[in-house]
């Protein structure tokens, strides 16, 4: 069962300040804002990827990661305020990767409908993996993405079959570790025809 051959090529953050949750609770909350830096279309092919095309994920993951980690440290160069009773805010990059396409008519229709439904509502979550290097890290996403180590078998048992998971990884480095926290929606069945993934890259600040 073969998802997505997405690597995560670097883990890229800016971080000033201690540990934050990724969702803080209030009074340390800050208002869902997101400063986008680009989208692009990448390449699920198995041979581009090997080899690591232009157009192939692997290769536009780390280009984009590039850019966004260039963008996050201008925009830490002016810290958005947090409440008085937090510590100094941090930036993070926001990642997500998505199937382009689905497919409207299937098999398993019903089954990833429901599962779309429900976690939609309620994301598959695998949060504050910490690691000492971003090769770990790389490694790590690689697992999950493509159902191998503990988190890989979990999720592809909670987003079994034909099902297509989309990924959100927020992204940050604290104390000479790289932090990944990654949510899912198991949605519809993608397209392999298309075989194309969209890639999205953002900041997002956060209070701890």
């Amino acid at each position: 069962m073969y998802r997505s051959i997405t690597v995560l090529c670097s883990v890229a953050c800016v971080a000033f300040g201690t540990w934050c949750e990724v969702a803080a609770a209030p009074p340390c909350s800050l208002p869902s804002h997101e400063i986008p830096v680009r989208t692009t279309l990448a390449s699920a092919g198995f041979f581009a990827n090997l080899r690591n095309a232009e157009h192939s994920i692997n290769s536009r993951m780390d280009t984009l990661l590039g850019e966004a980690k260039a963008a996050a440290y201008k925009t830490a160069e002016t810290p958005l305020p947090c409440p008085k009773a937090c510590s100094k805010p941090v930036v993070a990059v926001v990642f997500t990767s998505s199937p382009n396409l689905a497919l409207q008519d299937y098999d398993e229709h019903s089954t990833c409908l429901k599962l779309y439904d429900s976690t939609r509502a309620s994301p598959i979550v695998y949060a504050n993996r910490a690691f000492p290097s971003d090769q770990e890290a790389k490694e790590w996403y690689k697992e999950l993405t493509q159902g191998d180590g503990p988190d890989g078998a979990d999720l592809y048992e909670r987003c079994p079959g034909r099902c297509s998971p989309s990924y959100s990884s927020t992204a940050y480095r604290r104390e000479g570790q790289f932090v990944v926290t990654t949510s899912i929606v198991c949605g519809h069945a993608r397209d392999k025809d298309d075989d194309q993934y969209r890639l999205t890259a953002s900041l997002r600040w956060l209070c701890p």
